[in-house]
């Protein structure tokens, strides 16, 4: 009421001042309770009579905020979202309903305000139908173009074509709550590899053959249980027992899971041993070793 009561004021005195002939500049609104204007006129004292200025007269402009009992305007609703690429071939709506377009492209939202999410926004050039409103918060509620459902417009940028009257005056949805879920990162804990078991229950199947100058032939088979379900194979060695000093000879290697391996292997004595043991990258078991005796060679 106090600006309407300044800006009657200012209006009857740049009516006296006009009628004076007095040349008066725009006036305009700096902070939003005062208004200041710049008047010049020419003044000529001749016999202690004013003469008549001849300076043209100007129209005086006055531009001023709102009343102050009026809310201040929500946050700007420019669209942020990328309008469907469809909605330049939107059909108009229905003959005779009230429709809507906006000046700058605006969100529409599932309420008034930033709050509320905007499943939409209403590009320039597309008309939308109004199906309702909500006078105070100048938004008026739209059914979304090309799509499903409707949603809340802000009248900032809207020019609406139509009776509007007839439109029911929408309540205000709750503002939405959102919760937030934690999320839980399963660290996976890796478990060093370790060396496989020894395989157990040697056994043999076997033939000693006695050759000239004493040399002792041992061919057969033997076999041997898994025990371990991380080994990439198996290692088997045969050990000279008459040699003093004797070291382990590798006789073959077999893959995971095979639990047999045919030998041959000679001696100058009467008994010869075979070990196997399991391997993979982190190292090797315990050798099991079985025995060949000379005595079982036939005579």
């Amino acid at each position: 009421m106090v600006k309407q009561s300044s800006i009657f004021i200012l209006m009857i005195l740049a009516l006296s001042l006009q009628a004076c002939n007095l040349k008066l500049v725009d006036v305009s609104d700096t902070n939003g309770l005062a208004l200041t204007i710049t008047a010049q006129a020419q003044i000529l004292e001749q016999g202690g009579q004013l003469s008549t200025p001849t300076s043209t007269p100007v129209v005086i402009v006055i531009t001023a905020t709102g009343d102050d009992n009026n809310p201040a305007a929500p946050p700007q609703e420019t669209a942020t979202n990328t309008p469907d690429p469809a909605s330049a071939n939107v059909p108009p709506p229905a003959s005779g309903a009230p429709t809507v377009t906006v000046s700058v492209a605006t969100n529409c939202r599932t309420g008034p305000g930033q709050a509320y999410p905007s499943p939409y926004g209403l590009p320039v050039g597309v008309s939308a139908e109004v199906v309702g409103k909500n006078t105070s918060t100048n938004y008026w509620i739209i059914k979304i173009p090309n799509g499903s459902g409707t949603c809340w417009l802000w009248g900032q940028y809207a020019t609406v074509t139509g009776d509007t009257s007839g439109l029911p005056n929408v309540a205000i949805p709750p503002t939405p709550t959102f919760t937030v879920t934690p999320t839980f990162t399963v660290t996976q804990t890796k478990t060093a590899l370790q060396p496989p078991s020894a395989p157990s229950n040697l056994s043999q199947i076997h033939a000693c053959t006695i050759l000239p100058q004493n040399i002792y032939s041992f061919d057969g088979t033997i076999t041997w249980q898994d025990t371990s379900n991380n080994e990439d194979g198996f290692r088997v060695y045969s050990f000279d027992n008459y040699i003093v000093g004797a070291t382990d000879i590798l006789r073959g290697t077999v893959a995971a899971n095979v639990t047999s391996f045919n030998f041959s292997t000679s001696s100058f004595g009467t008994s010869t041993t075979i070990k196997v043991e399991a391997f993979n990258n982190a190292g090797a078991s315990t050798r099991v070793s079985l025995f060949f005796a000379g005595n079982n060679c036939p005579p």
